[in-house]
């Protein structure tokens, strides 16, 4: 969708499109960022602001969910991806209430806000315990090999899964819901889980959010995590613990250093383009 915006710029060449991260399906991203090259006839150079504006008329015009917030001119060896220093994710889980008694014959969408849907994960597990779950994501932190949290994929089992985990800050959430829903009360205990570091291998955090339920709900212990980054294999992950749905994750912030997002001249052949989304 945004190279066929830029197409609207009748550039020299097609404007393909480089994104800081790749996502899997049902993703959501409050922020991202991605860097293209443009060329044009001259030596004027195309219009950083106007870039936007004409972006974002495209993406209204077409109804398509993406905004643009912020256009840059930076220097042509610049790669949105290789140059981002970290990235902050978000993953956002729900727990009933332990005093909200549903029967099991009845689902507990029953009690999700409408406005919630596909937007958080929310479960239904009375033993569920937040402190065991924070003792658990301890472990986490670090430079781990996290092949045992990796998506397995026999065509690229032989890649490097060794990562370093900045933090996983755990704090109490809220209900993203409308006046109106919220005057009838949360059956939920929200909690958002944030996860700092520079890059992530395939299915990562949501296999470490999984993890962690299991051992908030008493079928892991807490120390079962350092084993499973002490012997990393897909032999050491668990068939019972569930892949977290992509409902709940939120690519939150692409972090550069500030120099590289400044133009220098000297290192510009061409004109590249860094956009914020």
């Amino acid at each position: 969708m945004m190279e066929l915006s830029l197409l609207k710029l009748r550039s020299l060449n097609y404007p393909n499109v480089t994104l800081s991260s790749r996502t899997d399906g049902g993703v959501h991203a409050l922020k991202s960022s991605a860097h293209f090259d443009l060329e044009r006839y001259g030596t004027q150079i195309y219009d950083a602001n106007n870039i936007s504006y004409l972006m974002n008329r495209y993406f209204f015009v077409n109804n398509i969910g993406i905004i643009v917030k912020q256009c840059l001119r930076v220097s042509d060896n610049f790669n949105a991806r290789f140059n981002a220093t970290s990235r902050r994710y978000l993953y956002r889980l729900a727990v009933l209430k332990k005093d909200v008694v549903i029967p099991e014959n009845v689902s507990i969408a029953s009690v999700i806000p409408v406005e919630e849907w596909k937007r958080c994960h929310f479960i239904r597990l009375a033993e569920f315990d937040i402190e065991k779950f924070k003792e658990g994501a301890k472990h986490l932190e670090g430079y781990h090999d996290f092949s045992t949290f990796k998506k397995f994929d026999k065509l690229l089992q032989h890649k490097h899964n060794r990562r370093e985990l900045k933090s996983v800050t755990i704090r109490a959430g809220k209900p993203v819901v409308t006046a109106h829903t919220e005057s009838r009360g949360s059956a939920f205990d929200y909690w958002d889980i944030e996860f700092h570091g520079r890059a992530f291998v395939h299915n990562q955090i949501r296999r470490m959010v999984g993890t962690l339920i299991s051992v908030a709900i008493g079928k892991l212990q807490p120390d079962d995590v350092k084993f499973m980054l002490q012997i990393p294999s897909k032999h050491s992950w668990h068939s019972f613990i569930q892949n977290c749905p992509s409902d709940g994750l939120y690519l939150c912030e692409v972090e550069y250093d500030p120099k590289d997002l400044f133009y220098d001249p000297d290192t510009t052949v061409e004109s590249e383009t860094l956009v914020e989304s």
